[in-house]
């Protein structure tokens, strides 16, 4: 062959390569008045819109992990598969929902035996937002305000969000565009467009908290959590290309969101980085789990043998029909007390060792968190109190089916009753079984989520918030966290109805208390203080959030920012006082030593009951082999807590 047809073919194959390469990885234009592409490097992705209010183009959609269908049911995310067709964010199923088991919808009129039943009856009812979804759900949105596209090397700051939903429900976009949550306008409208704003989908109810020792030996334990990690490594990898800035991520989540967020700053003990730095937790939420081979193994063999695979393990679990999984995990729920779950983020002696306020008081947490925003509502628990127990004898019985077994025999449940006692004692400490139920769930559950942050990180690494505006039930503080005029000049929405049936004064009030919330987010996002960029001139006004004081033997945190109905205020917080959150933490030492699965260094102490085993015997234990193999059970060994928690 000559030389020239060498030459030839070489400039042939240049060629080829050139004019076949796909587009640089960044943003791009088709033409000058199209909506801009994001190219990554397994597929591109164009603008679902452009909002001219507030300069913000939204990418709706981008998949951040293959479908876990098939064999990747209960594994770890994997990347997402190569795609060549330019895709326009309108496809992007949220994940397979199911319905919280009886909630409260009647109020205090739970309390008489008409208004628990009633109650019941409701919560019962399916609601649209808890039904459909798809298994190939792993998608996230990005909010970038459009100075960033135009310049990327700004490096923005970047806000991730994980929404709430008892680990059952929910989605990255939820009631949208009626309603703006889960919308990143308001808080970026707050930071001048001086941020970007993220928010993802992940695995819910049994495709995603499945755990168990099974799972342990077979699968991924709380693989929802790992959707999320997918999801901050996203950004880790890929957020420059829009004009973020990958080392300064701020983790935002609400109720199950939040309580997300505490289990990724203890993961593997501490030693595992979360990917973001600074966190704004409101109403962390979560219920205690650790019998990891005893009640959490039931509960993998009972979603097993609804989906027709008893004793066979996770491959015939991964091999049935999308629908026979989608009525598995909607009848396990069913199944639970009222106000329970069956799932939710769970101890699996890894990825999460233990439970997490333990590993907070040993100091096993991330070290690298540079700060937290931690609320909570002024009524956390109310939403979960249904009304069915109306007398000591009932409550008694209540704790008896929450703490099963070992619990029991050993004195730890009696322990629980004594600490909130009946309405029938001498000296009563609360007026009602409604009462007593209630400060037992948001004790338990929810509260004293804040003080342990708050002790671990210490008073000058946090700021704490309460919101108390009418009813301060438990997900009321979202409305001003996302309400957004920007949103709504785009896209008329509901709240734009609701602010016509107000007050003048009331609506534009309900307007100030979320520019304020918001302004003291964006602030807290863009420079790590809420206070350096809040509005002051506002209605209503804010007020300097100082860091709080929880140490020197304190029962009420002191310090603590309170939005109220008329305003901003400090406050002393008596919904997480130290007593009750001493003694929960107690509980949590005693029912994993007892049980075993305290990892070996990391044991709590604790001075509730008396344990005469080795605190860690059970650590590694991983179970059955999946087919019907014997199940660890130590004397007795069943316990978990399943009670109302996590909206």
């Amino acid at each position: 062959m000559s030389s020239s047809w060498v030459l030839s073919l070489l400039f042939l194959q240049l060629f080829s390569l050139v004019s076949c390469s796909p587009l640089p990885l960044g943003i791009s234009y088709q033409k000058q008045s199209a909506l801009p592409i994001l190219t990554l490097p397994y597929a591109s992705y164009r603008a679902a819109s452009y909002r001219s209010a507030s300069d913000i183009y939204v990418f709706k959609n981008i998949r951040f992990a293959a479908a876990p269908v098939g064999n990747l049911r209960w594994a770890k995310p994997a990347p997402p598969p190569n795609n060549s067709t330019l895709q326009d964010g309108t496809y992007g199923p949220k994940c397979i929902q199911s319905a919280v088991s009886g909630m409260n919808l009647v109020g205090s009129g739970n309390t008489s035996p008409i208004g628990a039943a009633v109650n019941q009856f409701l919560g019962g009812i399916p609601i649209p937002l808890f039904t459909g979804g798809s298994e190939d759900c792993l998608f996230l949105d990005v909010y970038v305000p459009g100075k960033a596209l135009n310049n990327p090397s700004l490096k923005l700051p970047v806000a991730v969000w994980i929404y709430g939903g008892a680990y059952l429900f929910g989605s990255k976009d939820t009631l949208q565009p009626e309603l703006p949550f889960y919308d990143g306008s308001g808080i970026m409208g707050q930071a001048n467009g001086n941020m970007i704003f993220v928010a993802m989908n992940y695995r819910l109810g049994s495709y995603g908290f499945l755990a168990g020792t099974t799972m342990e030996q077979e699968g991924t334990p709380n693989a929802g959590l790992h959707d999320q990690r997918a999801a901050f490594q996203w950004v880790r990898d890929y957020i420059h290309l829009v004009g973020g800035d990958p080392t300064q991520v701020t983790a935002m989540g609400e109720s199950a969101g939040a309580g997300s967020i505490v289990h990724h700053v203890v993961a593997e003990g501490g030693k595992l980085d979360p990917l973001f730095s600074k966190a704004i937790l409101q109403s962390p939420a979560f219920q205690p789990i650790w019998d990891r081979a005893g009640s959490v193994e039931d509960i993998f063999s009972s979603f097993a043998a609804l989906a027709g695979c008893r004793g066979k393990g996770l491959a015939c679990l991964r091999a049935a029909e999308p629908a026979v999984l989608a009525k598995a995990n909607k009848e396990l729920n069913l199944q639970q007390r009222p106000g329970s779950f069956a799932v939710g983020p769970t101890p699996d002696g890894s990825f999460i060792r233990q439970m997490p306020l333990l590993e907070l008081s040993t100091g096993n947490f991330w070290q690298g968190v540079e700060s937290m925003i931690l609320s909570h509502t002024a009524d956390e628990a109310s939403l979960f109190v249904g009304g069915a127990v109306q007398t000591d004898a009932q409550f008694s019985a209540f704790l008896d089916a929450s703490f099963p077994n070992y619990t029991r025999s050993e004195g730890v449940s009696a322990k629980v009753e004594a600490f909130y006692p009946p309405v029938g004692a001498k000296k009563p400490k609360y007026s009602t079984q409604a009462a007593r139920v209630t400060a037992f769930l948001r004790d338990s559950c929810f509260t004293c989520n804040v003080r342990y942050l708050t002790e671990a990180l210490g008073d000058s690494r946090v700021w704490n918030m309460q919101y108390s505006v009418y009813p301060g039930f438990h997900g009321t503080d979202l409305v001003p966290t996302f309400f957004s005029s920007a949103f709504a000049a785009d896209t008329p929405t509901f709240l734009d109805d609701l602010a016509l049936l107000m007050a003048p004064g009331l609506a534009a009030f309900v307007t100030g208390i979320s520019t304020a919330m918001q302004s003291y987010f964006a602030s807290y996002i863009t420079t790590g203080n809420p206070n350096t960029n809040r509005v002051v001139w506002n209605m209503p006004p804010t007020v300097q959030w100082n860091h709080p004081s929880s140490g020197g033997g304190l029962e009420s945190i002191q310090g603590v920012v309170n939005v109220g109905d008329w305003g901003f205020g400090t406050i002393g917080d008596v919904q997480n006082q130290k007593t009750p959150c001493d003694f929960w933490r107690g509980f949590a030492a005693a029912v994993t030593a007892l049980g075993g699965y305290a990892p070996p260094g990391a044991v709590v102490a604790q001075g509730l009951v008396d344990v005469r085993v080795d605190a860690s015997r059970n650590y590694n234990y991983r179970g059955s082999n999946g087919n019907g193999g014997p199940t660890l059970r130590a004397p007795g060994l069943h316990s978990a807590i399943s009670i109302g928690t996590l909206g």
